[in-house]
């Protein structure tokens, strides 16, 4: 209703009411942005092609560079773009064995690629080199993995460091995964783990996770 009367007033005071809609949308775009957390950033594909421009520029002129390598790596992946991925990730190998971010994300990529062994070995090699790599990130995959390859004491494994070291965001996409294998009981306790997470935050983190704990709130509500 508030909305909605700001709404009528905005129409007013600009004497069209097209106009005072986009006014009101870029509102509650900003507010979202800046307090609550859930409408998608629609700045960042903006912002991450500016900065794909710059590392592939910067590796042009310095092939040597590693980090910019990796950086590119995570930035495709993150795009699911994942041969793109690991091919840059592949010319950092070199500098980067034994990184557990650069394990990961080739990890994680080859495995959308259909590569599950490589895969796993890689995801593998950077939760040995550190358990925390990537906020829980590999135990998700490593779940999904596991579960494909219907090995439930490796599954329980992966769970157990997920619960140890992951995020809101890990914990509902893992939820998600288990409901979808027809594990309730464990997708019921990751998605409250992502609630009582996020309600651990303060401050931007708060903001940064909300959306996973507005997701697995519905997520418990529909579930029998």
């Amino acid at each position: 209703m508030k909305t909605f009367g700001l709404f009528i007033l905005l129409s007013i005071i600009t004497g069209n009411p097209i106009l005072a809609l986009g006014i009101l949308l870029l509102l509650i775009f900003i507010l979202d942005r800046r307090y609550i957390g859930i409408l998608p950033d629609i700045m960042g594909p903006w912002r991450r092609a500016s900065r794909v421009g710059q590392l592939r520029r910067e590796v042009q002129l310095n092939p040597a560079n590693a980090d910019a390598y990796l950086e590119l790596g995570e930035t495709y992946f993150r795009q699911g773009k994942y041969e793109l991925a690991a091919s840059f990730l592949k010319n950092a190998s070199g500098k980067m064995s034994g990184h557990p971010l650069f394990h990961f994300y080739l990890g994680a990529s080859g495995y959308h690629l259909g590569k599950r062994q490589e895969a796993k070995k890689e995801i593998e090699k950077a939760v040995a080199s550190n358990p925390k790599a990537s906020f829980g990130e590999p135990y998700y995959y490593l779940i999904r993995i596991n579960l494909e390859e219907n090995r439930p004491v490796e599954v329980e494994k992966a769970f157990e460091q997920l619960m140890l070291y992951g995020s809101p965001r890990v914990y509902y996409q893992a939820a998600k995964v288990f409901l979808n294998a027809g594990n309730k009981d464990k997708a019921r306790s990751l998605f409250k783990e992502t609630i009582d997470n996020y309600e651990a935050c303060g401050g931007a983190f708060r903001r940064l996770h909300r959306r996973w704990a507005v997701l697995s709130r519905l997520s418990l509500l529909t579930m029998k």
